[in-house]
């Protein structure tokens, strides 16, 4: 049975031939062809023992014309398939309550009909409202048809009944595979959706080079912490790594490169427990402390800072070493926060003019 389903998923999901045009059309063909033919082998199969000849003979017809439009969307005739499927079912339509009467109930089958057209994109949003606006009206015309006129063909009791509970049975199926469809669909676009934004607010919050935060998504990150309360206070530095001019020129920008996210990926290992760290501009990284106060920082940079030391930046067949300066401010509430990086910024700068590889708080 599992192996049957999995056959007959795959026949109705198969890809159409033409490159450029979607297969989510004639999946909802083959989804509407191919319900209606088991319909119409249950009318068949209901109605033969009882001899029924006229059913059967109006059952088998309308069973293999809708096998051909089931075929047609296998073989680049996608659109002509969905005309054929409107005009059968509207033509049947017709035909059965023409001989059977309204009782059967298979004017409920316009209904599938207009649903299944608002999926298809071969038509104009105004001339789909048309189209509803005539099965509306085609709707009453035979109501009041069946109600004025009696049936060329009066069924038996048990057969009224089986046709019912067939209908019935048939239309909420088709119903109900177009709302699967329909929804993993959505589904599926939302969640595409949602992986894209995300990627895109990445992509926005990032420094390519080093994977870091870049300025903006810094300052968002900083404004979201700063407005909370921190019992042990928020604390801010800026570093710059020395002498790193001498990379660049001596070996090229690639060797820059190289130093810069080997920094990043050590910041990123160290800072992580304790707050955020961005590239702020160059060689500059800005280090926020979301839970510690200035001490406590001091603390942190220090080990950060011996950790830079030991580190060696394997760049070609070289290894490289690094030292970084700081400058560290534990954040004032009452000033800005542009102020705060200011003055840490003014720290740094009097560490580069005592001597480097320090950090000055």
């Amino acid at each position: 049975m599992a192996s049957l389903f999995v056959s007959f998923k795959n026949l109705i999901f198969r890809d159409v031939k033409d490159e450029n045009e979607s297969n989510k059309p004639a999946i909802i063909l083959r989804l509407a062809s191919g319900g209606m033919m088991g319909y119409f082998l249950l009318m068949a199969a209901g109605v033969f023992p009882s001899g029924s000849l006229k059913i059967l003979a109006f059952a088998v017809p309308c069973f293999l014309l809708y096998g051909a439009v089931f075929y047609c969307t296998y073989h680049e005739r996608v659109k002509a398939a969905a005309y054929g499927l409107n005009l059968l079912t509207v033509l049947w339509v017709i035909i059965s309550l023409y001989q059977f009467g309204w009782d059967l109930g298979v004017q409920h089958f316009l209904f599938v009909l207009i649903l299944i057209d608002f999926f298809l994109p071969y038509w104009s949003l105004r001339a789909k409202l048309f189209y509803v606006a005539a099965m509306c009206a085609l709707r009453i015309a035979m109501f009041y048809y069946c109600t004025l006129h009696e049936p060329l063909i009066h069924t038996p009791m048990n057969i009224g009944y089986y046709y019912q509970i067939v209908n019935t049975i048939s239309i909420y199926a088709i119903i109900a595979s177009y709302g699967c469809l329909v929804s993993s669909n959505f589904l599926e676009m939302e969640k595409k959706l949602m992986e894209t934004n995300k990627k895109l607010r990445h992509q926005a919050g990032t420094d390519p080079l080093t994977q870091l935060m870049n300025r903006l998504c810094m300052i968002q990150y900083a404004s979201s912490h700063l407005s909370g309360s921190h019992e042990k206070g928020v604390s801010v530095a800026i570093g710059d790594i020395d002498h790193f001019k001498k990379f660049n020129d001596t070996y090229g920008h690639e060797c820059g490169d190289a130093v810069l996210k080997t920094l990043a990926e050590l910041f990123q290992k160290i800072m992580q427990p304790y707050g955020a760290v961005a590239r702020w501009g160059g060689e500059e990284f800005l280090f926020l402390f979301t839970e510690s106060n200035g001490d406590e920082a001091y603390i942190i940079l220090s080990k950060l800072r011996d950790e830079i030391k030991k580190l060696e930046v394997r760049y070609a067949t070289m290894h490289l070493k690094v030292t970084m300066t700081f400058g560290l401010v534990e954040i004032d509430r009452t000033r800005t926060f542009d102020d705060n990086i200011r003055e840490a910024d003014e720290l740094l700068y009097m560490g580069k003019e005592g001597g480097r590889d320090r950090i000055i708080y």
